[in-house]
């Protein structure tokens, strides 16, 4: 039986045992991680004997007084994660739950493993197809490398011959503060405090648990680029970076990734770009030698009429004066 549980009522101990047991076993469910990108999360767990077998994170507000569902900051993917022991159908009694329960739902993003099973409900549900790029690093570099396109394979001499420092760090903050200069006002929306403190803490956590690398490049002593890495269960999440205009001209993030993939070849890690749905940064990801993989997110509009006119024109200002934004989120 399929219960939703508010935060107070889950058990972490069995969550994150669900979660490591579960066929897309990602960093980004965990109960610690969404306890810091989403305080106050909930849940609907189908528990069979003591044991949570299936679970659906549910990081979800109430916004203008209507329960909201949205995808919280740095977090790629969320889902239905299921094991062995989940019941037939399981899937397609959370989404139906989850309509119920939430009047509005903002690009709530499943993890690969729901994907096969969504394709089949598109004419049920608001279900759109997102991409990102995965590139599996089990070949010797040489290998991986043949597979840069010309241009990257230019691009990456070009950053050699800059003589650029590349260097690791346990400092997080010169990489925030280069994004509030360099590239938030291209931000849609713009950026909180809020979700800056929230990279804070998440690099705090992560970097406790082994599970974060940090790369800067700098010329002189100026940081011109700064790539951060989430590492778990033989995946590579490149989470966050920035580069300013001598950083992008010097190839900085070029040098960093082929650093990363030199690093990790002829393993089983694979490498997640995390692409935006923005062509030119998803060209960028591919000149690597990496493939476009299939996901799906979850829109629902349950509200009001009068709440739906007031969201529209805002959503219009938006588009009027931010168009030529990054992105949809950070």
């Amino acid at each position: 039986m399929i219960r939703f549980l508010s935060h107070e009522q889950i058990d972490k101990t069995k969550w994150d045992a669900c979660i490591t047991a579960s066929a897309d076993n990602m960093v980004y469910a965990l109960s610690w991680f969404l306890d810091v990108v989403s305080a106050g999360w909930q849940a609907f767990v189908e528990e069979q004997e003591g044991t949570y077998v299936t679970v659906m994170p549910l990081p979800g507000i109430l916004k203008m007084g209507f329960p909201y569902l949205s995808q919280p900051y740095h977090t790629h993917q969320l889902g239905v994660f299921t094991t062995a022991r989940s019941s037939e159908g399981v899937r397609e009694q959370m989404l139906e739950r989850t309509l119920k329960h939430y009047k509005f739902i903002h690009s709530y993003r499943f993890n690969m493993s729901d994907t096969a099973h969504l394709e089949k409900l598109q004419d049920t549900y608001e279900l759109v197809a997102r991409y990102t790029r995965y590139l599996k690093l089990n070949k010797p570099y040489p290998e991986l490398y043949k597979n840069y396109t010309r241009d990257r394979k230019m691009n990456l001499k070009r950053a050699k011959r800059a003589n650029l420092s590349m260097f690791e760090s346990d400092d997080i903050e010169p990489l925030i503060q280069h994004f509030k200069k360099h590239i938030e006002h291209k931000v849609v929306g713009g950026v909180s405090e809020h979700t800056y403190q929230m990279l804070r803490d998440l690099f705090g956590v992560m970097k406790e648990r082994g599970v974060a690398q940090l790369i800067y490049t700098t010329s002189g002593d100026e940081v011109n680029a700064g790539c951060l890495f989430f590492k778990y269960n033989n995946v590579i999440s490149y989470a966050f970076n920035s580069a300013d205009s001598e950083g992008r001209v010097a190839n900085g993030r070029t040098l960093v990734l082929d650093e990363i993939i030199r690093q990790h070849a002829g393993t089983d890690y694979t490498l997640d770009f995390e692409s935006p749905m923005i062509e030119q940064i998803e060209h960028f990801y591919a000149s690597f030698g990496a493939h476009r993989v299939k996901y799906f997110a979850l829109r629902h509009n349950a509200l009001p009429l009068y709440v739906k006119i007031i969201r529209n024109i805002r959503m219009k200002v938006y588009r009027t004066f931010f168009s030529t934004g990054v992105a949809e989120e950070v």
